[in-house]
C-alpha cells in the first residue's frame, strides 16, 4: 500500500528491558521475528556467482543502515538488497541501492566512524516481514553487562556460510577494558563511538559487516569489526549508534526520497 511507503524514521522513546537470551554459535530464528534485517547480495559477473555480502537493518521505507566498509570498492549495480526473506539468498522482495552516504569520517584502518545509509531505489511496504527497526535518543547510554541481541547470516568459524537467519545474544564489555584487550592492535579504533560486546562461543563473524545489534527493536549498534570468530577474549567491536543518530537523521532528511520522513519526538 502507498500509505506504507511513508514511514517515519523514529527515534527511542523509552529505555525498555534487555531482550530474551538466545552467527557462530547462534540460533536459527525466522525473518517474522527480525523483519527488518535485509541481506545485502552482491554478484560477481566474471565468476558467476552472487554472495551475502552484508547485512542492514531497515529504518524507514525508503532508507537501511550498514557498515560503510560494506560499500569499499563496490560497484551498486551489482548490488542488491533483499528484504522479508529468512534465506538470505532466495525468496522475499528485491530492490536495487540508488546511492550510499558512507559518513564523512569514515576510516578504513584503523576502523572509525563505520556505518552508511543506504538509499533504496523504491520503498518497501511494512508487512509481517517487512518493517522498521527504532533509533536511539542521541547519546543514550547502554550499562555495561546489557544484553544485546545480534540477528544476521554470516559464516561461522569454520568458514561456512549460513543460508538462514540466526540470533545470538551477547554481553556489552567495559570500552576501557575492551581498548586494553586492544592496545597492540592497529586495525581498529576503540573509542566511545564504539561498543564492545561479546558472549562464550558466540559472536559475529565474516559476511555479517552491518549485522544490527538491538534492544527491544532499537538498533543500538552495527557489526564493524572482529579479530577471532566466536572467542570471547577478542570482543566483537560494533558501531555505537545513538553517536550518531543526528547525523543519520540529517543525512536521511536532506536526502529523502519521500516527503513523509520524518522523526517522532523523543520523551525521556
Amino acid at each position: 500500500m502507498a500509505s506504507l511507503a511513508y514511514l517515519f524514521l523514529a527515534l527511542f522513546a523509552t529505555a525498555l528491558a534487555a531482550p530474551e537470551s538466545r552467527l557462530t554459535g547462534g540460533d536459527p530464528i525466522t525473518i517474522e521475528q527480525f523483519p527488518y534485517i535485509l541481506s545485502y547480495t552482491y554478484n560477481y559477473p566474471n565468476a558467476g556467482i552472487t554472495i551475502q555480502r552484508c547485512v542492514g537493518s531497515l529504518i524507514s521505507s525508503w532508507h537501511a543502515l550498514s557498515s560503510a566498509f560494506c560499500f569499499s570498492g563496490a560497484i551498486l549495480d551489482n548490488l542488491v538488497i533483499r528484504a522479508g526473506s529468512t534465506d538470505s539468498l532466495v525468496g522475499g522482495t528485491l530492490v536495487m541501492v540508488s546511492h550510499v552516504v558512507q559518513h564523512p569520517n569514515y576510516a578504513a584502518n584503523p576502523r572509525t566512524n563505520d556505518l552508511a545509509v543506504t538509499f533504496l531505489a523504491n520503498p518497501l511496504g511494512i508487512t509481517s516481514v517487512i518493517n522498521v527497526l527504532f533509533l536511539p535518543p542521541n547519546n543514550y547510554y547502554v550499562a555495561d553487562g546489557t544484553s544485546l541481541q545480534a540477528v544476521s547470516w554470516g559464516f561461522n568459524a569454520a568458514g561456512t556460510q549460513y543460508s538462514t537467519l540466526r540470533t545470538a545474544n551477547l554481553v556489552k564489555q567495559n570500552l576501557d577494558e575492551c581498548a586494553e584487550i586492544y592496545a597492540d592492535e592497529n586495525a581498529v579504533a576503540i573509542t566511545d563511538t564504539v561498543i564492545c560486546a561479546s558472549a562464550d562461543g558466540k559472536g559475529l563473524c565474516n559476511g555479517d559487516s552491518g549485522a544490527p545489534l538491538v534492544q527491544n527493536n532499537v538498533i543500538l549498534g552495527l557489526f564493524s569489526w572482529n579479530t577471532q570468530c566466536g572467542d570471547s577474549s577478542y570482543p566483537d567491536v560494533v558501531t555505537r549508534i545513538d553517536r550518531f543518530t543526528n547525523w543519520i537523521l540529517s543525512v536521511a532528511v536532506s536526502g529523502r526520497s519521500s516527503p513523509g520522513l520524518r522523526a517522532a519526538p523523543v520523551t525521556l
